[in-house]
């Protein structure tokens, strides 16, 4: 009888919660219907900007529904698909926008945007050229069509678009810093030095790496001539290498690699190759496969698989790279995060984090004299940041820590503190 009147009170508490729910339900969406398009307007677009993108669309859609023609409210609309990656959908709501009214300006700047962030600079090209003919004078048209310019490499054609802009206005502000910017991609040489310090926590002590580096750009792409110099424990060691980046097509370029430091140095591994393909995909993806070799002598040499996977998100990157080290006594597999945030808006401005685990053949700090060190296990974190002074100089500086294996006593591991500095001059 107890149990009986349990049951019989918990349903009609859930009966109440039911119709307590159901009843806000309904008063909420009788308070919704009672807003017009502008004010649902205006409450959608707090909501886009904090990121409640689902719920801005929900108002934004009964919005259109009420007006079906209010053109700020459907490109608005089109906004918060594009900021969350459905472009295809977003170019559907412009072409409502655009059958109504073909020049809309914020419309025709909104979908040059669309197509820039889906890396489609020729396609935001052809509508920047067309809203020109309607608007020749237009100032917002006339920078995005430099900017795109320069996205195609078609500097010279960038500069002269900004010419006619200065003509119409002489004192707009963001004039002299992009074309400072694209002047600095005819700056074809540059001079860089750097220098890492590894402190150990025990056996090692410290370890110097010091970098001298030229490199040059040309129509094929850049090549790097690189020479280091090591310091371990009262040892000296020296390495030569050659790095080169060649375009093969568009959207595909290479890495090629070559290191010598010969039998003479007991620092370095005596032939270093790396190769590797880049390739751009659709969604700012992007990715690669290649592979590192390594010889160390007296017929001992290791050959590294690799490749990755990389992602542009407004102003971040992130990069994921896998290291595969097949062998006949062990296979080995490491792993290396990479992030940049540019916060200043240009490639070479920017803050880092990386975390591996394993030994990378790509980081310098450690290039050891035999393979068995990609079989040990290794966990590493580091932070760094990048920036230009003036267009001409580069500074760049990192702190990383690493705790790695020892190769002489397996399972002891060891703790690597490293500070590095660099500097870069163009010219």
């Amino acid at each position: 009888m107890k149990n009986r009147l349990k049951n019989i009170l918990f349903g009609k508490r859930l009966s109440a919660l039911w119709i307590i729910a159901f009843s806000q339900i309904l008063f909420s969406q009788t308070m919704l219907d009672s807003l017009d398009a502008d004010e649902l307007f205006n409450r959608a677009r707090p909501l886009a900007f904090n990121g409640q993108r689902d719920s801005a669309r929900m108002l934004l859609k009964l919005a259109l529904q009420e007006s079906p023609n209010y053109v700020d409210i459907r490109i608005f609309y089109a906004r918060t698909l594009a900021w969350d990656g459905m472009r295809d959908e977003a170019r559907k709501e412009l072409r409502t926008v655009f059958n109504q009214k073909p020049f809309n300006i914020e419309a025709l700047l909104f979908a040059i945007d669309v197509e820039m962030w889906d890396d489609k600079p020729s396609e935001a090209l052809k509508i920047c050229v067309t809203a020109l003919r309607k608007f020749p004078n237009n100032e917002e048209f006339l920078l995005q069509k430099a900017k795109i310019l320069r996205a195609l490499n078609r500097e010279n054609e960038a500069l002269i678009t900004l010419t006619i802009l200065e003509d119409i206005n002489p004192s707009n502000p963001e004039v002299p810093a992009m074309r400072e910017s694209i002047k600095s991609n005819f700056i074809m040489h540059g001079i860089s030095a750097s220098e890492t310090y590894d402190w150990y926590n025990k056996y090692y002590g410290s370890n110097h790496l010091v970098a001298l580096q030229y490199n040059r750009s040309t129509y094929f792409g850049s090549v790097i001539a690189r020479l280091n110099y090591r310091n371990t424990r009262g040892k000296d060691g020296f390495q030569i290498e050659v790095d080169a980046y060649p375009r093969i097509i568009s959207g595909i370029y290479a890495y090629v690699s070559y290191g010598f430091a010969g039998s003479s140095s007991s620092l370095f591994s005596e032939h270093r190759a790396g190769l590797e393909a880049f390739f751009k995909l659709p969604e700012s993806f992007e990715g690669s496969f290649g592979a590192r070799y390594l010889n160390f002598g007296s017929g001992s040499d290791i050959t590294i698989y690799t490749g990755s996977f990389g992602y542009y998100y407004k102003d971040y990157w992130f990069s994921l790279r896998p290291f595969v080290t097949p062998g006949s006594v062990s296979f080995s597999r490491s792993i290396n995060f990479t992030s940049r945030y540019y916060y200043n808006g240009t490639a070479e401005e920017y803050a880092s984090i990386k975390a591996g685990a394993g030994f990378s053949p790509d980081e310098r700090n450690y290039d050891p004299t035999n393979s068995n060190v990609y079989l040990l296990k290794a966990r590493s974190f580091g932070i760094g940041l990048q920036k230009p002074f003036g267009i001409y100089s580069l500074l760049n500086a990192g702190i990383d820590y690493t705790r790695q294996e020892l190769s002489f006593n397996l399972g002891e591991y060891v703790e690597v503190y490293s500070f590095s500095i660099g500097y870069r001059h163009k010219f």
